[in-house]
């Protein structure tokens, strides 16, 4: 441990820790001592500034940190008890030193890790090493060496620092380095040893590792500094470390490379593979049938289930793929999909069907994880539209429609095209609930029986929108919002309303259309974003003038699809 560490310690127990002074001027008060406490330099850190008979050094590691000045022998207990404070400060930031070290080493094999699995050549693998390497460990110089057997040769593969003549050196000591390689063995070599080898001449200080994979040698890493510097073993351990888990990564290309040629051996194999990929269906579903694996499944197997059924779709895809490339216009998709596909599968969810610029997701264990999943959805895409509104990109936006009810489940097809289908009106009418979604302007939108199957729904909070019968539709359906999954300011305004809101429904479906107006209205000025209360005030708006027949109920019959 440094001195300067150990002088930060003591600084802290006698300027910043409040505890510590209070301790040490009890002590004072209880003993009567005067004393105090002052750097090697003379600056006073605590206690009197007056003129004391005796000395005492504080000292650490043979290092003196400050004198102990005292007027009576009574005020030794008081330099014990710096010392014991100090010693304990001192071990804790000698703790937290190496833990932060401890830390850095960690996190730096792992991002290691991460970059040379990225590669699939010696050359990419060895300089990512070295550049990683030298953000840890002090060093100026570094070589990634590699032996070929064959030719009987040392090959420098990657290097760090400035020396034009270091691939001459290298076949100068080529006897030495392959003896070193052959041995497989770190080393810290000694400032002796440098010294007397010109190949080393612009060092004051070396170390190497072997690249070593099970029980063959095939190179070694080394680093070294101009300056004379102390490598120390903890950090040659790392460079082991770095050096074995760069070999891995070599031996791991090297079969990659061997590996491509098996490819052709393997064609019938994978043709066979291709047929049966051919006939693939989401496993969720073939365990929805009842069935273990893939090859188990025969045309015509079916079921009739109790599911949600989720629809989900981009809002503005149109805008937002005319600024994108047909590429970039995938990519953007298959993000969007690998972001709510997980969270689709946490709820207890699958994806039966990718739509393009949405999807088709069935629950099977009912509307609770489906809700749940529909929220979480919307709180992931506003935390990526932090991340795209740094990039200047236009936020995603989603509308959610569901349904619950029965459907069948199973395999239709031929003999040689099988496919997973779905045959119900509850997934037509959830399609529908999603179009509606983009009429009410709502980012969830479910129907009753949805809301019924809920488990929990206190969970959630809702706002009924009424009664509404879709085009095809011979008979209308109640419609709620949640909206849980709005933005946070919409959601507290929707929140604050909830009564209010309900309070207007209630005027509008009594054909109170002028006060249930004034209500909507007042809604609606205080966040003009809430589009549900606009279109309401808008329907009671026109209903105002209009005659209205007795036997209305307030459902509001769709044109369109």
């Amino acid at each position: 441990m440094s001195l300067s560490t150990a002088d930060r310690a003591l600084k802290h127990i006698l300027k910043r820790d409040k505890s510590a002074r209070e301790i040490l001027g009890r002590l004072c008060d209880s003993t009567g001592a005067a004393c105090a406490f002052e750097t090697v330099d003379g600056q006073l850190l605590w206690g009197s500034d007056e003129v004391f008979e005796h000395t005492r050094d504080l000292t650490h590691e043979d290092k003196v940190l400050g004198k102990f000045r005292y007027s009576s022998d009574e005020a030794l207990l008081i330099f014990d008890t710096l010392k014991l404070l100090f010693q304990k400060e001192w071990e804790k930031k000698k703790i937290g030193k190496e833990v932060l070290g401890l830390y850095r080493e960690i996190n730096m094999i792992y991002d290691l890790s991460e970059l040379i699995s990225e590669k699939i050549d010696a050359e990419s693998i060895a300089k990512v090493t070295l550049e990683e390497a030298s953000q840890i460990i002090d060093t100026t110089h570094a070589l990634f060496l590699i032996y070929d057997a064959e030719k009987d040769t040392v090959i420098q593969i990657a290097r760090l620092g400035e020396n034009p003549k270091s691939e001459a050196f290298i076949e100068q000591q080529k006897d030495v380095l392959k003896e070193l390689i052959t041995r497989g063995v770190s080393a810290i070599v000694p400032a002796e040893r440098i010294a007397k080898n010109p190949a080393l001449k612009h060092l004051k200080t070396v170390m190497y590792a072997p690249l070593k994979v099970k029980h063959r040698t095939f190179g070694m890493v080394i680093l070294g500094h101009e300056e004379e510097v102390e490598y120390t073993a903890a950090e040659l351990k790392l460079l082991t470390t770095i050096s074995l888990q760069s070999a891995t990564a070599i031996e791991s290309a090297h079969l990659y490379q061997k590996g491509l040629k098996e490819v052709q051996d393997r064609e019938e194999a994978i043709r066979k593979i291709h047929d049966v990929s051919q006939k693939f269906v989401p496993s969720e579903f073939i365990k929805s049938l009842g069935k273990a694996k893939i090859t188990e499944v025969f045309l015509g197997d079916l079921v009739e289930r109790e599911v949600t059924v989720v629809f989900v779709d981009i809002r503005g895809f149109t805008t937002i793929s005319e600024g994108l490339s047909p590429t970039d216009n995938f990519l953007f998709v298959n993000g969007f999909n690998n972001r709510m596909g997980p969270i689709v599968r946490k709820n207890g969810g699958f994806i039966m069907q990718y739509l393009g610029d949405g999807f088709m997701a069935l629950f099977t264990e009912g509307s609770q994880g489906a809700l749940t999943a529909s929220v979480e959805m919307h709180r992931e895409l506003q935390e990526y539209n932090k991340e795209r509104a740094l990039k200047e990109r236009l936020p995603v936006r989603i509308g959610v429609g569901m349904q619950s009810g029965k459907l069948i489940m199973g395999i239709t097809g031929d003999n040689e095209r099988l496919d997973a289908a779905i045959i119900s009106d509850t997934v037509n009418t959830a399609a529908r609930i999603e179009g509606l979604s983009k009429h009410f302007g709502t980012s969830i939108l479910l129907t009753q029986e949805c809301k019924a199957n809920l488990t929990d729904p206190d969970q959630f909070d809702f706002r009924y929108l009424g009664r509404v019968q879709p085009k095809g539709k011979k008979q209308p359906i109640d419609l709620y919002e949640c909206i849980n999954g709005d933005a946070e300011d919409l959601q507290n305004h929707k929140l604050s309303n909830l009564k209010t809101f309900d309070d207007a429904m209630t005027l509008f479906l009594d054909k109170e259309f002028a006060m249930a107006a004034v209500t909507f209205q007042q809604i609606f000025k205080s966040n003009i974003k809430d589009q549900p209360a606009k279109l309401f005030l808008n329907r009671a708006a026109q209903l105002i003038t209009q005659e209205i027949e007795d036997n209305w109920k307030g459902v509001e019959t769709m044109t369109t699809k």
